[in-house]
């Protein structure tokens, strides 16, 4: 399997949010081998910047989920392969119920190296706020409905969640001494 270049991947990236202008939607699988994975860590780096009036440009708000903000039934529930997750995601909504659950875990986040991918937004302005919120998070706005489905699949159609380096999805946070989620 060959890794595309980060060159490669901030190229797609660019035509991805460009295309947003365009008269045709953007496509929705370029390429699936089986084990395709989010482009949303890659997109924070494109999007940071909270503070430039043109960071959101091509972004089509407002954007939604099919995920529910409720509780995860099951903590720790598989939901990715851990081969290609080189950073914990951060699933949230632009919503209150997203930012208390950041305030609560934001260190944890930090600490962990986490990329927070927002999966709902109601305007520019909420996502920005997020940002801000976050910082010095990387976020990514989710616009596919991939990781939705993923996690709904492996029932785990909730936000906020995090889906740790080893592929599954935890609601509720505990740190040990090791640095790791258990």
């Amino acid at each position: 399997m060959t890794v595309p270049s980060l060159k490669a991947l901030v190229a797609m990236a660019a035509w991805m949010l460009a295309s947003a202008h365009a008269d045709e939607p953007a496509p929705q699988v370029l390429y699936d081998s089986g084990r395709s994975v989010p482009i949303s860590a890659h997109i924070a780096q494109l999007v940071a910047g909270d503070e430039e009036s043109n960071v959101l440009e091509g972004l089509s708000f407002p954007f939604r989920t099919r995920l529910t903000t409720k509780v995860l039934q099951r903590e720790g529930v598989q939901v990715f392969d851990a081969a290609w997750l080189t950073q914990p995601l951060a699933v949230v909504a632009a919503d209150e119920l997203s930012m208390r659950w950041l305030a609560f875990n934001h260190d944890k986040l930090r600490k962990l190296g986490a990329v927070v991918v927002v999966v709902q937004a109601k305007d520019a302005k909420a996502f920005k706020l997020l940002q801000q919120f976050v910082k010095p998070l990387g976020v990514a706005p989710e616009l596919s409905p991939w990781m939705a489905s993923r996690l709904q699949a492996a029932g785990a159609g909730v936000y906020p969640v995090l889906v740790h380096t080893d592929g599954r999805a935890y609601q509720v946070m505990f740190q040990f001494p090791s640095g790791e989620i258990q």
